[in-house]
């Protein structure tokens, strides 16, 4: 169960829209996210970073986080999770 304060991140989330879609200049603010767990080291979920994906982007499409896994994500789209991490953070501090 989601404390409070992940279920006010997941809202700002939200509302950013795809970050990766946001990167190729398509607008997703009205596209749904989920919520992906950027897991460094094998290292637990709840205390992973968190990024919004859209379904494509996620776990969907065959070019999906999920079907590549983290190398095949960044060599194909050309950034890493790591990025992607500090890209949200920079729009959640703007919208701040």
């Amino acid at each position: 169960m989601p404390t409070k304060a992940e279920k006010d991140l997941y809202q700002k989330l939200a509302r950013i829209g795809c970050i990766l879609c946001k990167q190729h200049g398509i607008n997703t603010t009205d596209t749904p996210v989920e919520m992906h767990h950027v897991r460094r080291y094998g290292g637990k979920r709840e205390l992973a970073p968190v990024i919004g994906l859209c379904a494509y982007h996620h776990r969907l499409g065959d070019n999906s986080y999920h079907s590549l896994g983290a190398k095949g994500f960044t060599k194909y789209w050309g950034i890493s999770p790591e990025e992607l991490i500090e890209k949200t953070n920079d729009l959640l501090q703007e919208a701040s």
